[in-house]
């Protein structure tokens, strides 16, 4: 708060106030205003009096709406890099994603009070990730990312007057069911056969990936020591995290075995063994994180579906349920905990629809 001295136009004296009030509990929360022209001191002093008293008003009554929801994702995020005592932290990659989930989808709602955030915006935030073609999976992560950090905001008393988030019990929305691209087995003969005649440096890692239906980290963190030709096994225990270049647990958090097959060990038996104690070859695409983009150019090359590198294994895990393996089997080969993730697997080969119709005869010639 200040009260100033100056000459106006005519060279009188004259008086200028100006009064700046800003939350204490939420700083975010400002109001200021000058008034100039008042004639004397003492008027100036009344108006400061007066515009301290709007102004307190005007912070009080902005206060009773609550935190911004850009404040909200702040302090989630800093409450989610501190709290070490969690059972189980966030990972930093983790929070990352999170928070850059909320400023690239809810960016309109960013400077608007938590509190005034309503289900029909909960709604629009997810009709535009419709809009733009994501995934049923996509649309179900963004929901439980914008419930938990509101419901933590809840739970903090960060949000007032407000029971549930606003994209609370919102249905998920798929436009149609896309079967997703997978390749047939001799579309992965083909991928194969044409990376080895060419030399490709990334037909080795391919070849594995075909032949243990391991994960893109998993791939790069293998080791010789989880290697074991006497007993045909590869012990699956760690992933490499890109975005943090850590070394770490696989993505199931335990360990499991992979039978190597007498392709996969003339394979592993041709690989250079002076790589640091790697199995598969250090290419900086790989360590870039360029492994999707240079299988699809490949595929695009040799005239079949273009598809993701994650997409390997699901050709390994469709080729043995194919093939008869037991369910249970391919379940703990993959590291699967999930019955959800087997059926969808099952679903893609459509081996428990082979021969149902069969019975259907009808015509007789």
């Amino acid at each position: 708060m200040a009260i100033t001295e100056y000459l106006n136009n005519q060279g009188i004296k004259n008086f200028a106030v100006y009064v700046n009030i800003r939350s204490k509990t939420m700083p975010h929360i400002r109001f200021q205003k000058r008034v100039k022209g008042l004639k004397s001191r003492s008027e100036a002093m009344r108006q400061e009096r007066l515009l301290i008293k709007r102004l307190t008003s005007k912070v009080a009554v902005r206060e009773g709406h609550g935190l911004t929801w850009r404040m909200i994702v702040l302090k989630w995020e800093s409450f989610a890099r501190e709290s070490n005592f969690l059972e189980r932290p966030y990972n930093p990659a983790t929070i990352k994603d999170y928070v850059g989930m909320m400023y690239n989808w809810t960016v309109d709602w960013l400077d608007r009070p938590a509190a005034e955030i309503t289900r029909g915006d909960g709604r629009e935030v997810l009709d535009a990730v419709i809009s733009k073609g994501k995934s049923k999976s996509f649309q179900k992560r963004l929901k439980n990312t914008i419930n938990m950090i509101f419901n933590w905001a809840i739970e903090e008393r960060l949000v007032r007057g407000v029971h549930n988030s606003p994209v609370f019990g919102l249905k998920i929305i798929l436009k149609y069911d896309k079967k997703p691209e997978i390749l047939k087995k001799n579309e992965i003969i083909h991928l194969l056969n044409k990376a080895d005649e060419s030399n490709h440096e990334w037909f080795s890692i391919w070849a594995v990936a075909l032949l243990t239906g391991m994960r893109n980290g998993e791939l790069y963190a293998l080791k010789w020591s989880d290697v074991d030709l006497s007993t045909m096994q590869i012990t699956v225990q760690r992933s490499f995290n890109r975005r943090t270049g850590e070394f770490k647990s696989t993505k199931a958090g335990y360990w499991r075995n992979v039978p190597i097959s007498s392709s996969l060990k003339k394979i592993l038996l041709s690989l250079d063994r002076s790589r640091g104690g790697f199995v598969l070859p250090r290419l900086v695409e790989w360590r870039k994180g360029n492994q999707a983009k240079i299988l699809k150019l490949h595929c695009r090359t040799i005239g079949i579906p273009e598809i993701q590198f994650h997409t390997l294994r699901a050709c390994f895990a469709t080729q043995l349920i194919s093939t008869g393996v037991e369910p249970i089997k391919v379940m703990k080969i993959c590291g699967w905990k999930d019955l959800k993730t087997m059926a969808y697997y099952m679903r893609l080969t459509g081996v428990e629809e082979n021969g149902a119709t069969e019975g259907l005869d009808f015509i007789h010639k």
